[in-house]
């Protein structure tokens, strides 16, 4: 049941890095959208031992401030394009989910559905892709590079 309460809490602090200002209102709204998410998942029951969910939460810390990096470069580049400082290149990129688990797949949906200029726009169980939309990628390998990368030093080892 812990991993469960660890879970619930991490995923409510994704959704509240979505958010300009906290107030109960929007921790209580977080619980319940990741409770669901959890239970909707399956992942109401854990075999999860103490000193896994305890790593979990020591490598939340590095997963949230480089999750607000990610949200920041987002918003510089998108501003850019929008102030006319640079062209836009929009694409669609397929994206590998490789050996995430569908948990892993809705966290990397849904943190790279929150950085700015990025949109998930389908998930293809029998291609085993994740389809974005991206507002400006002139290079869409360096793209699926960089996600690959954040999954691998940071969510992977919150949420595999």
């Amino acid at each position: 049941m812990s991993g469960f309460l660890v879970r619930l809490v991490l995923l409510t602090g994704v959704w509240l890095l979505a958010l300009g200002a906290v107030s109960l209102g929007d921790v209580v709204i977080g619980l319940i959208l990741s409770g669901g998410l959890l239970w909707l998942l399956g992942y109401h029951h854990s075999s999860r031992t103490p000193h896994v969910v305890f790593g979990r939460v020591i490598h939340f810390v590095p997963f949230f401030i480089a999750a607000i990096r990610q949200i920041a470069v987002g918003t510089i580049d998108v501003s850019a394009v929008i102030l006319g400082l640079r062209e836009a290149t929009p694409a669609y990129v397929a994206v590998p989910i490789r050996d995430r688990t569908p948990n892993g797949v809705a966290v990397t949906t849904w943190l790279t559905t929150l950085i700015p200029g990025s949109a998930l726009i389908e998930i293809d169980d029998e291609e085993e892709i994740m389809l974005f939309h991206v507002f400006d990628v002139a290079d869409p390998e360096l793209f699926l590079t960089s996600l690959d990368d954040f999954y691998e030093r940071y969510q992977r080892k919150v949420f595999p």
